[in-house]
């Protein structure tokens, strides 16, 4: 069980890029991507906020002692968690430098739709203003989160296009790193 619980945290040990990495692997390696897509390289000035995965360790690692303890009425009364619900909140203690990106437009407003006024369908001239300002909209981008002990390197997206609906909007994509660069998994 020890060694399984130790697997898991090595598997959890996720952490955010440091800066001149951060800035070199979105350039070489996740930029040019955005070239093939609608909203080109428009990018939301604060970073998604990545998974917490200190709390999925704790949470997988509770249900596990749980599980294999020899006491078989706690077994019987452990209750698997659904996955957690992704979380596109954005982390305003950091934003993106448009000067170390190369051919990006860093979006910092996207207060067009007066949420507060239109609720729940904002009207038609709110979203075509959005639409002139925006035009296919943006991606807002997690900083990329790496795992020393799998090489594995994981960046958390969301396409914004004005309030649009459809599937394909939220990705998030893995890189493994191999000697001199990235390839995507």
């Amino acid at each position: 069980m020890a060694d399984t619980l130790e697997r898991l945290r090595k598997h959890a040990a996720y952490q955010p890029l440091d800066s001149a990495e951060t800035y070199n692997f979105i350039n070489k390696y996740y930029l040019p991507r955005l070239d093939t897509l609608h909203t080109g390289r428009k990018i939301f000035i604060y970073p998604l906020i990545g998974r917490d995965f200190k709390k999925i360790f704790k949470d997988d690692s509770t249900r596990l002692v749980a599980e294999y303890s020899r006491d078989t009425i706690n077994t019987r009364k452990t209750v698997l968690q659904p996955p957690p619900i992704m979380d596109f909140s954005f982390n305003e203690k950091y934003g993106w430098n448009n000067k170390k990106l190369l051919n990006t437009e860093i979006i910092s407003d996207t207060s067009l739709v007066n949420q507060a006024k239109y609720p729940r369908h904002p009207a038609i001239e709110e979203v075509e203003a959005w639409h002139r300002k925006f035009h296919s909209g943006y991606i807002c981008i997690s900083y990329p989160q790496y795992n020393p002990y799998t090489k594995r390197l994981l960046i958390r997206e969301w396409i914004e296009s004005g309030y649009g609906c459809g599937t394909g909007r939220y990705n998030t994509f893995g890189f493994t790193k191999i000697p001199g660069g990235w390839k995507a998994d």
